[in-house]
């Protein structure tokens, strides 16, 4: 007589997958800042590493091999951490801090908002053009406003009328936009809902607190 095993019980996965492969779980995963000792979430700090060349390097996808050390990502924190031999003293080894340091965090910053950018595209995540943006927030299809840093003030002052609690963004040019989106000049652009989006949204955000830009 065979006896049939009871089914087990399918796993729930318990928050979406991110496009780059990482898992947005409901629990936060803390880091303590280098500088400050402050644990916070991840998401709020940037990863360091130390190269085979003993050199700092900023690790912002947090990917890449050895221990990491977090800072807060604020350019005055990381500028402090290089200035007081913080990394040397993590490390437990002497280490080099690039001197460009803060023109580095900056271009990887916008490269990977770049990335995610043609992400959302494939994704038919954006709408870019004044026209378009202004009935993608009247409609309500917008969850994020990009304005681009060299926006003209009477289009920007426009859409910001119509945008209600939609959060605007002003992190990238309008040339970094329109590389981004293999377009011509994108100075307004709205994103729709998506797992992409929330993490542009993140990284944009966490972009801003480095520069101690202010998102409204």
């Amino acid at each position: 007589m065979m006896v049939k095993k009871p089914k087990e019980k399918k796993r729930c996965w318990r928050g979406a997958p991110s496009p780059d492969g990482l898992s947005h779980k409901k629990e936060e995963t803390l880091r303590r800042c280098l500088v400050t000792r402050e644990s916070l979430p991840k998401e709020r700090l940037i990863r360091f590493c130390v190269s085979p060349q003993k050199t700092v390097v900023p690790d912002l996808a947090a990917k890449l091999p050895g221990r990491g050390i977090w800072v807060t990502s604020d350019k005055d924190l990381v500028a402090a951490a290089c200035a007081k031999g913080l990394f040397a003293k993590a490390a437990h080894t002497k280490v080099t801090c690039p001197e460009n340091m803060d023109e580095l965090i900056r271009t990887l910053f916008v490269k990977r908002l770049q990335s995610l950018l043609g992400l959302a595209k494939k994704s038919g995540l954006v709408v870019s053009g004044f026209e378009k943006v202004a009935e993608a927030l009247k409609k309500g299809r917008a969850v994020c406003l990009l304005e681009a840093l060299d926006a003209a003030s009477d289009g920007l002052e426009k859409l910001d009328r119509l945008r209600a609690e939609v959060p605007m963004i002003q992190v990238l040019t309008s040339e970094q936009v329109s590389e981004a989106l293999g377009a011509g000049l994108c100075v307004h652009t709205a994103l729709k809902s998506g797992g992409v989006t929330d993490l542009f949204v993140a990284e944009a955000g966490r972009f801003a607190a480095y520069c101690k830009k202010e998102q409204v």
